[in-house]
C-alpha cells in the first residue's frame, strides 16, 4: 500500500466497559495458535536451519543457572517467539493486510491500517510474564539469520523504544553491556563464534560499528498536556514528572543522535516498542518517528509488546499475533493470584481521607503485618500499595501511616507519597529520588514499606514485593485505566521458579472493588476471596531445622562432568577415511526412481546411546552444480551434529565421498547423471548417516570425573516458600518435607516409618543438585532426583519415584547409575540408585527400605 493511503474507518467502538468486546481475543490469534501448534509438531518445517537450531536450544535443552536451579522459558514466551517466527519466516505475512487476510475469518468489522509499508506485529503478554525475554529471543533470531542465512530479509540492527524514563532504565538494566545475552541461555555454543554484538544506550558516545548493534532509547509520553486534557484525562501530572520531563513538541528530535548512528548502518532494522499501547494512534509522533526511520534504514519489522494493546475505547489491536491473558498467567503461576478482601466496613462521614477510610487503611496495614511476619524467614520485605483519589488525600494518608505506625512506617523513607507541591510541580531533587526508588524498591536494603499514589503506576514500576493493594478511589472510563492496570503493579512474582502459588491481596471500598470485579468479567476468571480480619495468612517456609535435626543432615559430593564435547575437530575430520565407509545401498543409485526423489527422511541417533534423536524431511534444492550439492550436505551435517565452524573441513570430505566412494568407483563430478544422482533422496539419506556414524565417537570426549569442591550439605539450603503438600518428619533435616505430588508424600511417610532408614530428604530444586544427561534429541539436560536416603548401614541412595514413564526416564536412569558408581569410587561411600514405580510400589506395600531392592534393574554403562 502506498505511503499515506487511507481506507475507510472501523465501525464505532463500544464504550470502555462494554465487556463483550473484551471477552474475545484478537482476530488473528485463534487461527495462528492452531497453525503454530501444528508447525511445532512438524519439527518447524519451513524454518531455516539456523532458526531450528535456536528453537531446539531454547526450548528442548535444559539450562542451569549458576545456583544450580533450572532456567526455563515458560510456555507463553515460547508461543510468542514461535508465532513471530512463523508469520515472518514461514508464512511470510509481512504486512498487516496480509495478517488480516490470511488469519481472520471475517473482515466485516476490521479496517486496513492507514500505513502498511513494513511488517508490524503485536505480542500481547500479561504484566509480569516476561516480555523482555521475548524481545531478546527475537533479536537473537533475527541477527543469526541475517548472519548465516538471508541478510536481505533479516536485521542486524535493532532499536528498542521505551515510553518513558523509568521503563528505559528498566530495559537498560537488562541490555546494557549485553547483560541479558550473557546471562540468559540465548546463544547455542555452536553459534557463539558468529556473535559479534554491541548494545548502545541513549547518551553513550558514538563507537565503532559491530556486526550486530542494539540501540536503546525512549520517546517518553507522546501527548502534550493540552491534548491529554482534551481527551478527558484530567488526572494530575505527577507521574509524568516522575517518569520523565515533558517531551518536546517534536519528539523525533530526541532520536537525532541515534538516527545519525543508525543511518550509518546497512541492511535492515528491527524496531521493538515496549509498552506499545502508546502506539495505538497511527498519526502520533511515535509512529511517525518509526516511519521516518524506515525511509533511511528499511525495517524488517516493527514489534509491539504490551499487556494492554488496546485502542482508547477498548478494542484490541488487530495486528496482535499472540495473546497471553492474565487469566492464563494466574493459572500458570506466572504472576500472583489476586485475592479480594471481603469486609463489612463503612466509610466515616469525614472529608479527611485518613478518617473517612480508616477502616480500610487499618485492614490493609494489618494484612501487611501478617505478610511481614510470614516473609521474615524468607528475607523478604512486603510492600503496601495504597491508591487515593487526590494528591492531598495521598499526602494525608502518608502522614497518617507515619503517625499511627511509627515503628513500621515512621520516618521519611519508609513511606513514599507520589505527589506534587503546591505549584503542581515536583522539584528536581524529588524527581531524582522518586526515580531512584523506582529502581531500588525491591532491593533488600531499600527502607520503603509503603507507596501511596494517585495515578496508577501503569508501567515501568516492576515491583515484585507488593503483597497488599488498598484501593480507595473510583475508576471511570474518563480515566482510560483498564482493570488489569489497576492491579498490574502487584502481579509480579517475588519468588520465581518455585512451587509456590503467590498472591496479592486486594482491599478497597465498594467503588474500587466493583472495578476489580470487571477484571473477573474481562478475563472470565473467578478470583479467590478472604474475610478481612478473620482469614489469617499462612506461608509455608521450607528450611533446615538446626541445631535440633543436625544429626539427620545429609551431603552429596560434587562431581565434575563425565562427558564433554570436543572444541576442535578439524584434524579428526581431515583424518576421516571415506573409502572405508560402509552403507546401504552400496553403491548409490545413479538414476532417480520416483517423483519424490528430491525429498528424503533423515533419522538422527544419540551419539552416546544410539537412540533415535529426531526424524526430519529435507527437500533437496534444484541445483546444477556438484559444489552446490556438496555445500548443502556439508551444512546439514554440521548443523545436525552441532559442529560449529566445521563446514570448511567437512565439505572436502563430502566431495571425496561422492567422487571416490559413493558410486563404487571414481566418477566425474560434473557429469549431469552424477549431479542428478547426488540430488536423489537416497544419496541425502546415506551421506548424513555415514558421516554421523563416522564422527559420533570423535565429537564426544569421555573424561575421568573428579571431586569438585566441598560436598553439598542439605543444612546449607536457603529457606524457600512452598505451597504443595508437606510432611513433618523426624528423620529429615528440613523442618518439613516438601512433596510435589501425592505419591511423593506417601513415599516420604514410608521413609519416616522404615526402621532401616536413618535419614532422608526430598531434594528440592533449590538445593541445586542435578545430574547431566543427553536426551533423545541430543540436548544436554539436567536430572533432579527426588530423594536421598541414608540407611542404618551407612549406605547412600538416590531414589526416583515415578508415576508414568517416558522415553526420557531411561536416559535419567543411566545417568544416575553412572553418577553413583563414580561417587562411590571417588568418595569410598557406597552410593546406589533405585527407581520406584508407583503401581508396583502400591502392590508391594513395603515395610522396610530393603524391600525396595526388588526394583533395582541392571543397566549398560557403555551402550553401543
Amino acid at each position: 500500500m502506498a505511503r499515506g493511503a487511507k481506507t475507510k474507518k472501523i465501525k464505532e467502538q463500544s464504550s470502555l466497559f462494554d465487556l463483550s468486546s473484551f471477552l474475545r481475543t484478537a482476530p488473528c490469534v485463534p487461527m495462528l495458535r492452531k497453525l503454530v501448534t501444528e508447525w511445532r509438531a512438524s519439527g518447524y518445517r519451513g524454518a531455516t536451519s539456523t532458526t531450528r537450531t535456536l528453537l531446539n536450544y531454547w526450548f528442548l535443552a535444559d539450562h542451569k543457572l549458576r545456583n544450580g536451579q533450572l532456567f526455563k522459558y515458560h510456555d507463553a514466551q515460547r508461543e510468542a517467539i514461535e508465532t513471530l517466527i512463523y508469520v515472518y519466516e514461514v508464512a511470510q505475512a509481512r504486512t498487516r493486510k496480509d495478517l488480516l487476510e490470511q488469519y481472520v475469518s471475517s473482515h466485516n468489522e476490521l479496517r486496513l491500517p492507514s500505513y502498511d509499508e513494513f511488517a508490524r506485529y503485536c505480542t500481547k503478554m500479561a504484566t509480569g510474564s516476561g516480555k523482555t525475554k521475548v524481545m531478546a529471543l527475537a533479536i537473537v533470531w533475527q541477527f543469526f539469520n541475517a548472519v548465516r542465512e538471508h541478510e536481505a530479509d533479516y536485521a542486524k540492527t535493532f532499536l528498542i523504544i521505551a515510553p518513558n524514563v523509568i521503563v528505559l532504565e528498566r530495559l537498560k538494566s537488562d541490555f546494557e553491556g549485553g547483560r541479558i545475552f550473557n546471562l540468559d541461555p540465548l546463544i547455542p555454543r555452536e553459534l557463539q563464534i558468529s556473535w559479534e554484538f554491541d548494545c548502545v544506550m541513549r547518551g553513550d558516545a558514538e563507537r565503532a560499528s559491530a556486526e550486530g548493534m542494539l540501540f536503546l532509547t525512549n520517546i517518553q509520553q507522546l501527548y502534550d498536556r493540552t491534548e491529554r486534557k482534551q481527551n478527558g484525562n484530567d488526572e494530575p501530572e505527577i507521574m509524568t514528572e516522575v517518569l520523565g520531563p515533558k517531551p518536546k513538541d517534536d519528539v523525533s528530535s530526541d532520536l537525532t543522535s541515534f538516527t545519525e548512528m543508525l543511518t550509518k548502518r546497512t541492511g535492515r532494522l528491527l524496531v521493538l516498542n515496549d509498552e506499545a499501547h502508546h502506539t495505538h494512534d497511527e498519526e502520533n509522533e511515535w509512529n511517525k518517528v518509526i516511519r521516518n526511520l524506515h525511509t533511511s534504514l528499511p525495517l524488517a519489522a516493527q514489534l509491539d509488546f504490551s499487556a494492554t494493546p488496546r485502542f482508547n475505547k477498548g478494542a484490541l489491536f488487530p495486528w496482535i499475533i499472540s495473546d497471553y491473558q492474565i487469566r492464563q498467567a494466574i493459572v500458570d503461576n506466572i504472576v500472583k493470584r489476586p485475592v479480594k478482601g471481603i469486609a463489612e466496613l463503612e466509610e466515616a462521614k469525614s472529608n479527611v481521607a485518613s478518617e473517612r477510610y480508616q477502616g480500610y487503611l487499618t485492614a490493609g496495614v494489618e494484612r501487611w503485618r501478617e505478610y511481614k511476619e510470614q516473609l521474615q524467614r524468607l528475607d523478604k520485605m512486603p510492600l503496601l500499595f495504597i491508591m487515593m483519589n487526590t494528591t492531598e488525600e495521598a499526602e494525608d494518608v502518608g502522614d497518617w501511616l507515619r503517625r499511627k505506625y511509627p515503628s513500621e512506617f515512621g520516618g521519611e523513607k519508609r513511606v513514599l507519597v507520589i505527589h506534587t507541591d503546591k505549584t503542581g510541580e515536583i522539584t528536581k531533587k524529588d524527581l531524582d529520588a522518586a526515580r531512584k526508588l523506582a529502581r531500588e524498591v525491591d532491593s533488600p536494603d531499600c527502607p520503603t514499606r509503603a507507596i501511596v499514589s494517585v495515578l496508577m503506576l501503569r508501567e515501568g514500576w516492576d515491583v515484585q514485593n507488593v503483597t497488599v493493594v488498598v484501593g480507595l478511589r473510583p475508576y471511570t472510563s474518563a480515566a482510560n485505566i483498564l482493570p488489569e492496570q489497576a492491579i498490574g503493579r502487584g502481579l509480579r512474582l517475588m519468588f520465581r521458579g518455585q512451587n509456590y502459588a503467590e498472591r496479592v491481596d486486594i482491599i478497597g471500598n465498594k467503588a474500587f472493588i466493583s472495578f476489580v470485579d470487571d477484571l473477573e468479567k474481562l478475563e472470565d476468571i473467578k478470583l479467590d476471596t478472604f474475610e478481612v480480619g478473620k482469614d489469617k495468612l499462612k506461608i509455608i517456609a521450607i528450611a533446615p531445622q538446626l541445631p535440633e535435626k543436625a544429626d539427620y543432615d545429609l551431603s552429596l559430593p560434587r562431581l565434575s562432568p563425565v562427558l564433554i564435547r570436543k572444541k576442535t575437530l578439524a584434524e579428526e575430520i581431515e583424518a576421516l577415511d571415506v573409502l572405508s565407509f560402509t552403507f546401504s545401498p552400496d553403491p548409490l543409485p545413479r538414476k532417480p526412481t520416483s517423483a519424490d526423489s528430491r525429498k528424503f527422511q533423515y533419522q538422527a541417533f544419540d551419539i552416546l546411546t544410539m537412540e533415535k534423536l529426531f526424524e526430519r524431511e529435507y527437500a533437496i534444492k534444484d541445483v546444477q552444480r556438484p559444489d552446490e550439492i556438496v555445500s548443502y550436505y556439508a551444512k546439514l551435517i554440521a548443523s545436525n551434529l552441532k559442529l560449529p565452524g566445521q563446514f570448511s573441513a567437512l565439505a572436502p570430505k563430502v566431495w571425496d565421498f561422492f567422487q571416490n566412494r559413493a558410486f563404487g568407483e571414481t566418477v566425474n563430478m560434473d557429469s549431469p547423471a552424477i549431479v542428478q544422482a547426488m540430488n536423489h533422496r537416497v544419496s541425502g539419506y546415506v551421506v548424513l548417516n555415514v558421516f554421523a556414524a563416522a564422527l559420533k565417537e570423535k565429537i564426544i570426549e569421555q573424561v575421568e570425573p573428579s571431586i569438585e569442591g566441598e560436598q553439598r550439605l542439605l543444612s546449607l539450603l536457603e529457606p524457600f516458600a512452598f505451597s504443595r503438600s508437606v510432611l513433618e518428619a523426624r528423620k529429615c533435616v528440613l523442618n518439613l518435607v516438601p512433596c510435589d505430588n501425592e505419591f511423593e508424600y506417601e513415599f516420604a511417610k514410608f521413609l519416616e516409618s522404615a526402621k532401616d532408614v536413618y535419614a532422608f530428604s526430598k531434594l528440592p530444586q533449590q538445593f541445586g543438585f542435578s545430574i547431566e544427561y543427553t536426551d533423545n534429541n541430543a540436548n544436554l539436560r539436567y536430572y533432579y532426583p527426588d530423594f536421598v536416603v541414608r540407611t542404618e548401614l551407612g549406605e547412600m541412595w538416590l531414589v526416583e519415584t515415578k508415576g508414568q514413564e517416558s522415553l526420557e526416564v531411561a536416559f535419567k536412569d543411566r545417568a544416575a547409575n553412572i553418577w553413583c558408581e563414580n561417587a562411590m569410587r571417588l568418595t569410598g561411600t557406597q552410593w546406589r540408585y533405585v527407581k520406584i514405580p508407583q503401581k508396583e510400589y502400591e502392590k508391594l506395600q513395603p515395610v522396610e527400605f530393603s524391600d525396595l531392592l526388588i526394583f533395582i534393574k541392571p543397566y549398560n554403562l557403555s551402550p553401543s
